[in-house]
């Protein structure tokens, strides 16, 4: 896993700069085409999204989510490349409001660069936590507020106030699905709501996703199965220690897909200051992990 985000350090930045745009200009005037202008009224801006979106994918990569840090650096080094950036709480204001066309984006992608096998029925579930504050101040925090988003993550042995990301992979690793849930919610229960789009699929995930009264209802519905070991100290729903063992060896593409997100891709700290800023923070660093499934063999057309 780690070959594939080399690029990040090895690659030229303008270089990487001018694929990202590229990729994320096409699938917008695709998704344009198939679906109407994302703009219903006014002259197109002089900084178009695909800029702003480019740029986000350099911030939330390079800068670790600083946007401050990143939109300075740009202006610095490379305004040749980004002449009309705007002011910082004017890009903050679009980028937050193309988050939802930066996951039609991620979408477009993957079904473009064959990053999915369209036959393969398998698909690994898990989640990760999403820091908004710290849990003590989670009280007086204004981008969440509710005893909802108090929770644990039992992977980080810490409290969490925030949200839990839960994504489906495939066992190579691309993002197939993902959803965003307050962090109090128990992964079974969050389950359902990720894959109501789906069908014809075997889940395959840890502990946390046993669950005897949601996995009939996935069945009937969706001709979805569930492969996940019951706790430990189950009697009714037994399983061997090899079988625990089998499953946990088949679920590490998705744990290193997770390391990534959060080394990389800083996933778990958005550091946003509104929900709306949040989500599209996250459907950013998703667009760049996806990205960079194809960058190596961009690069290469471009270098080569």
């Amino acid at each position: 896993m780690k070959s594939m985000t080399n690029y990040i350090t090895e690659a030229k930045w303008v270089d990487v700069f001018l694929i990202w745009y590229v990729l994320v200009d096409s699938a917008y005037q695709s998704l344009e085409q198939q679906y109407g202008e994302w703009r219903q009224s006014g002259p197109p801006p002089v900084f178009s999204d695909s800029e702003v979106i480019t740029v986000a994918l350099i911030i939330d990569t390079y800068f670790h989510g600083n946007e401050e840090l990143g939109l300075s650096f740009l202006r610095q080094y490379h305004s040749e490349l980004f002449p009309q950036l705007p002011s910082n709480g004017h890009f903050n204001e679009r980028r937050t409001r193309l988050g939802p066309l930066i996951e039609q984006i991620r979408c477009w992608l993957t079904v473009q660069e064959g990053l999915l096998t369209t036959t393969d029925p398998v698909r690994l579930i898990d989640s990760a936590p999403i820091f908004v504050a710290t849990y003590g101040r989670g009280g007086d925090n204004q981008t969440l507020t509710g005893h909802e988003y108090f929770g644990v993550a039992s992977s980080h042995g810490a409290k969490v106030f925030g949200l839990r990301l839960d994504i489906t992979t495939s066992h190579d690793q691309v993002i197939d699905q993902w959803m965003l849930a307050p962090a109090s919610y128990h992964d079974s229960t969050t389950m359902p709501a990720l894959v109501e789009d789906q069908n014809d699929l075997l889940l395959i995930g840890d502990g946390a996703y046993h669950n005897p009264t949601v996995e009939p209802v996935l069945h009937h519905h969706h001709q979805i199965d569930v492969l996940a070991p019951p706790r430990q100290d189950s009697r009714l729903y037994a399983w061997s220690k090899a079988a625990i063992q089998t499953v946990a060896r088949f679920r590490r593409p998705i744990e290193s897909a997770f390391s990534v997100l959060a080394t990389v891709f800083n996933i778990e700290h958005p550091q946003a200051r509104s929900l709306h800023g949040l989500v599209s923070r996250i459907a950013t660093r998703i667009l760049a992990y996806t990205c960079s499934f194809v960058m190596n063999n961009y690069l290469a057309l471009l270098t080569g």
